[in-house]
C-alpha cells in the first residue's frame, strides 16, 4: 500500500496498537531501504494503515515514498508483520 496522504491515517492510540520495529536494511540516505515492523490488527490491510499511521505519529518521517506490504498471513491472532519500503531515489 503506497502512502500519500497522512490525513487518510487513523488516529494512534495510547498503546499504538503494540507496534515494534524490527530493524532496517539498506542504504538509508540514497537509495532504497528496507524496515520491519510488527503490529495488532484484524487484517493485513488494516496493519499497513496502522503501521503508516505510528510511523507518521512517533517518528514524523516522511511517508510521500514509503510503501508498506503485510505479510500474507497474521504471525499471531491479530498479529502482523509488515515491511516499509523506503525509496529516497525521488528526493
Amino acid at each position: 500500500m503506497p502512502t500519500s496522504f497522512s490525513s487518510l491515517l487513523p488516529e494512534v492510540p495510547p498503546n499504538r496498537w503494540n507496534a515494534d520495529k524490527h530493524g532496517d536494511e539498506g542504504d538509508s540516505d540514497y537509495g532504497p531501504r528496507r524496515s520491519f515492523y510488527s503490529i495488532d490488527a484484524g487484517s493485513a490491510q488494516e496493519a499497513e494503515l496502522r503501521v503508516l499511521a505510528w510511523i507518521n505519529h512517533d517518528y514524523q518521517d516522511d511517508l510521500r515514498h514509503a510503501e508498506v506490504t503485510a505479510d500474507p498471513a497474521p504471525v499471531g491472532p491479530a498479529r502482523w508483520r509488515l515491511t516499509v519500503l523506503w525509496d529516497n531515489r525521488y528526493e
